[in-house]
């Protein structure tokens, strides 16, 4: 058994057979980042006290607090899997850091990870990763456009961001979806601002002519996997 915890934006906490994943935490409810926010990240920080491996996708604010990170790692000991531009900003030992590159394929805490390309060309070192650990698998897209690559990617779950602005929007997730080959389409990366703003029914409606199925979180809810 396992669980997707849908904490906002682009951000989860999952588990997968015992182990503890975050994956693009983005809980700085303030707006001394700029980045203004309608809707609210359901944890903070602070309140995270255990964490067994983070995954970064990309260096920008919405995906990487560093001082969120930082908080972590001092408190709970979590390996951080990066790229090296998101690496190098971090003030942490060296040994809780892992470098992502494209291409990579290894396991770390028992879970399979393989580190797969994002089309984002506003970011210098955009990744997106696929994890497996006890007969499950999830595919994490980070921020991108589709792209012909997706057509090699089998998993259970497809996180998909769909806001349409340097991301996908609803149709070209909806076209995201006829290359997957996925059970379950969570999108992401939505709704956080007016600028992302989606119609999440009208996507739900085409996914499911697709003979996947969508799960529409919002943030805060839980499934269990």
């Amino acid at each position: 058994m396992g669980s997707i915890w849908y904490l906002g934006h682009s951000g989860f906490e999952i588990e997968l057979g015992g182990t503890l994943i975050y994956i693009d935490l983005f809980l700085d409810n303030s707006e001394r980042r700029g980045l203004q926010r309608d809707l609210k990240a359901p944890i903070r920080a602070e309140e995270i006290d255990r964490a067994d491996l983070v995954f970064i996708t990309h260096e920008h604010a919405d995906h990487f607090e560093k001082d969120t990170v930082e908080k972590i790692v001092g408190r709970t000991g979590a390996l951080v899997i990066a790229p090296n531009c998101v690496l190098r900003e971090l003030s942490i030992p060296s040994g809780n850091k892992m470098e992502a590159v494209v291409g990579d394929e290894f396991v770390v805490k028992g879970v399979e990870v393989k580190v797969v390309q994002a089309i984002h060309p506003q970011s210098s070192c955009p990744v997106g990763y696929i994890i497996k650990k006890g007969g499950k698998s999830i595919y994490h897209a980070g921020d991108t456009y589709e792209f012909g690559g997706m057509f090699d990617i089998t998993v259970d779950y497809a996180l998909l961001p769909v806001g349409g602005t340097y991301t996908m929007d609803t149709y070209s997730a909806y076209k995201a979806a006829k290359e997957l080959n996925c059970r379950y389409i969570i999108p992401m990366h939505y709704n956080t601002h007016e600028r992302i703003r989606q119609n999440m029914s009208e996507f739900a409606r085409e996914i499911e002519s697709n003979k996947v199925k969508p799960i529409i979180m919002k943030v805060g809810d839980r499934i269990e996997i």
